[in-house]
C-alpha cells in the first residue's frame, strides 16, 4: 500500500516540525503561570525535546539558556554566561587538550601495540588485549578517538588470522583426502585404501568450510565489538573519561554550592575504577563465551602460548610490523607521557580523601582540578617537540644549527581542528540549565511534585532510574541524557531527603552503558561502519552487558558507595531552602539495600 503524499511530505519535514511545534505547544506554561519557575521549566522542556529529537544540533540547543533565561527574567545575561564556564568546563578543556597531545604524538598507538605484543595473537588473548588497551586509553582520551585508532588494527590483524585459517584449511583438506580406486577387484581397492591410511592420518573432526566461515565470522564480530564496548566502560572510570561524568561533576557543584564534598578526579576514580574493572572483566567473559564459545583446551592454550597457528604468527607479525613503523620512542612522546603521568598524579593527590592532598599548600578552594588541567595544557604549547639544540653535542652540530628554533608539541591550529567544541557546548549548556533551575526556584517546585515517591524503597527508586537511563541512552546522546536527568534526580533526592549522589551517580554511570544500538554512541557507530556487524549482533551481545552493567552499578552504590561517600546520611547542605534551618540532618536506613 502506497504511503499518501501528505504523510511523506510531513515525514520529509519532520525536523522542521520538531523545531516549530514544541515551543508553540509549551508556550501556555509561562504565559498562564507567569512565574520564573514556569519560564525555567519551559526552557528545560524545550531543551530536552530538542536534545532527544536532535532536530537542532545538540551544541546549538545548548544556546537556549543564553536566550530564554535573560528574556524571561530567570537570570541576567552575565549570570547565565558565567554558568557556562565553570571550573569543570576548564577541566574538560584542559583534559581534552592533553588528550589531543597524546593522539597527535602517536603515544596512544605505541601503548596499544605494545600491549597487543604482550598478550599474544590467539583469538581470546587478542580480544583481552584489545579490550584492556581500549579501556585504559579511553580513561584519558576520547572514546571515539580511541575506537577510531583501534579498529584499523583489528582489521589488519583479522585479515592475517583469516588468511592463515584458509591456508590451514586447504592443508587439512589435502591431508584428509584419500584415494579410492574404482576397481572391480574389491580386495585390491580395500588394500590400497588401507595402505594410504597407514601413511596419512585422517582426522574424524575435520572442520567444514561452512563451520570455518562461521567461526571466523564470530571472531571478527567479537573483536570488533569488544573495542567500542571497552571504550564505553573505560570512560566511566575517570571524571574526564566521558561527557556524562563531567555533567554530573559540574552540575553537582552548581546545584549544591554549599556541599562539603566535591566530585574531584581523585574521589571519582577511587569510587568508579573498581566497578569499571569488574564490568570490563564480566564483559570480556560474556563476549568471549558468546562469540568464541567455551573451549577449555583453547582457554588453557591461550595462557600457555602453545600450538600457535600460522595465522596467529602472521597476525603477530602485523602487530610487530606496525610497532616497528613507529620507530624508537621520540622526544615528544616521552615529554607527553611524562606530562600526562604528572597530570594524573596531581589530579589524584590534590584531594584524595584518605590523606591530606597537596592543595592544602594553597588557600582553601583556590586550586581545583581545572587549575591543574589548564596548567598542563598551557605547557604543551611551550614544551619543545624535539630535543632542544643546546642539549645536542656541539661537536656534532654546525654553528647555525644552534640557533634553530624548535616547534612546541601543540599549536592552536591542531587543537582547533581536533577539539570537540560541540561536546563542550553541550556539557556547559547543561551547567547553565542546572543553574537556572536553582535560581528560578524550579528545582524546589519540582522537588515538591516528586514527594509522592517517598513511599517507595530508596534502593528500588535508584534501580528504576538507573534502568530507565540505561534504556533512554540507547536512542539519545549520552551527554544530553545525563544533562536532562541529573537536575531532576537532584531534586528527587532533596525531596526524599536522600543523599543526592545515591540517586545521581548510578544513572550517570548507566548513561555510558550504550551497547545495543549503532546510534547509541559514536564508538558503536564506528564499529558498525566496518560492515561486519548487523543491528541484531549489537542487540544480542549488548543486552546482557546492559543487564550486567546495571547490576554492577547497583551493587557498588549500595555497598562501596555507601561506605566511601557516606550515603546513609542526608547532608544538611542538600536540604531544600524551606528545611535549611533544621539543626539535625535526618538519616535513612540502607540495610535493606545491601
Amino acid at each position: 500500500m502506497a504511503v499518501p503524499m501528505v504523510l511523506r511530505q510531513i515525514w520529509a519535514f519532520r525536523n522542521t516540525l520538531y523545531i516549530i511545534i514544541p515551543p508553540i505547544l509549551l508556550l501556555p506554561i509561562p504565559i498562564i503561570i507567569n512565574s520564573t519557575e514556569a519560564s525555567c521549566g519551559y526552557a528545560i522542556l524545550l531543551m530536552a525535546i530538542y536534545w532527544i529529537t536532535e532536530a537542532i544540533p545538540l551544541a546549538a540547543t545548548a544556546f537556549l539558556p543564553l536566550i530564554i533565561f535573560p528574556l524571561s527574567g530567570v537570570m541576567t545575561a552575565s549570570a547565565v554566561s558565567a554558568a557556562y564556564f565553570t571550573d569543570t568546563a576548564w577541566l574538560f578543556v584542559g583534559g581534552l587538550i592533553i588528550a589531543v597531545s597524546v593522539e597527535v604524538t602517536g603515544l596512544h598507538k605505541r601503548i596499544a601495540l605494545r600491549v597487543l605484543l604482550f598478550v599474544g595473537a590467539k583469538p581470546r588473548c587478542l580480544m583481552f588485549g584489545f579490550m584492556m588497551t581500549t579501556y585504559f586509553l579511553s580513561m584519558w582520551i576520547s572514546n571515539t578517538a580511541t575506537t577510531a585508532m583501534m579498529l584499523p588494527i583489528v582489521e589488519a590483524v583479522f585479515r592475517e588470522l583469516k588468511a592463515g585459517e584458509e591456508k590451514r584449511a586447504n592443508e587439512d583438506t589435502n591431508v584428509s583426502m584419500y584415494l579410492i580406486l574404482q576397481n572391480e577387484n574389491k580386495n585390491e581397492k580395500e588394500s590400497q585404501i588401507a595402505d594410504f591410511n597407514d601413511v596419512i592420518f585422517i582426522p574424524d573432526d575435520i572442520e567444514t568450510e561452512e563451520q570455518r566461515n562461521k567461526r571466523m565470522d564470530n571472531l571478527i564480530k567479537g573483536i570488533t565489538l569488544c573495542v567500542p564496548y571497552a571504550a564505553s566502560i573505560g570512560g566511566t572510570a575517570t571524571v574526564t573519561g566521558t561527557g556524562p561524568n563531567l555533567v554530573l561533576s559540574g552540575q553537582f557543584a552548581t546545584l549544591f554550592p554549599d556541599a562539603t564534598m566535591k566530585l574531584s578526579f581523585g574521589s571519582w576514580i577511587a569510587y568508579a575504577l573498581p566497578g569499571s574493572v569488574c564490568m570490563l572483566i564480566l564483559a570480556y567473559i560474556w563476549l568471549s563465551l558468546y562469540f568464541l564459545g567455551f573451549n577449555l583446551r583453547e582457554i588453557v592454550g591461550c595462557f600457555r602460548g602453545s600450538d600457535v597457528t600460522e595465522g596467529e604468527r602472521n597476525a603477530r607479525n602485523v602487530i610487530v610490523t606496525e610497532y616497528k613503523k613507529l620507530g624508537d620512542i621520540t622526544w615528544k612522546e616521552v615529554t607527553v607521557l611524562s606530562l600526562f603521568t604528572t597530570t594524573a598524579l596531581l589530579w589524584f593527590f590534590r584531594d584524595p580523601g584518605f590523606m591530606p592532598g597537596w592543595s592544602i599548600l594553597f588557600e582553601e578552594d583556590y586550586v581545583d582540578d581545572g587549575t591543574v588541567a589548564m596548567t598542563m595544557a598551557f605547557l604543551l604549547f611551550v614544551l619543545p617537540s624535539e630535543r632542544p639544540s643546546f642539549l645536542h653535542s656541539v661537536s656534532t652540530m654546525e654553528s647555525d644549527e644552534l640557533l634553530r628554533p624548535v616547534a612546541p608539541i601543540l599549536d592552536w591550529k591542531t587543537v582547533h581542528h581536533k577539539f570537540p567544541w560541540a561536546v563542550m557546548l553541550l556539557i556547559t549548556g547543561g551547567f547553565a540549565m542546572a543553574k537556572g533551575a536553582t535560581e528560578s526556584g524550579f528545582s524546589e517546585w519540582l522537588g515538591d511534585q516528586l514527594i509522592f515517591l517517598g513511599g517507595i524503597e530508596t534502593w528500588a527508586i535508584c534501580l528504576i532510574v538507573t534502568i530507565v537511563v540505561c534504556l533512554f541512552t540507547e536512542c539519545s546522546s549520552n551527554v544530553a541524557t545525563a544533562s536532562i536527568f541529573v537536575p531532576i534526580l537532584a531534586q528527587l533526592a532533596q525531596s526524599l531527603e536522600v543523599h543526592p549522589l545515591y540517586l545521581m551517580l548510578p544513572p550517570v554511570l548507566a548513561a555510558s552503558l550504550a551497547f545495543m544500538l549503532p546510534v547509541a554512541t559514536p564508538p558503536n557507530a564506528l564499529a558498525f561502519s566496518y560492515g561486519h556487524l548487523k543491528v541484531m549482533d549489537l542487540i544480542k551481545a549488548g543486552w546482557m552487558l546492559n543487564v550486567l552493567g546495571v547490576l554492577v552499578i547497583s551493587v557498588f552504590i549500595n555497598t562501596y558507595g555507601v561506605s566511601y561517600f557516606g550515603l546513609n546520611e542526608f547532608p544538611a547542605w542538600a536540604a531544600l531552602p524551606k528545611t535549611s534551618g533544621t539543626t539535625a540532618a535526618p538519616t535513612f536506613n540502607m540495610t535493606s539495600t545491601v
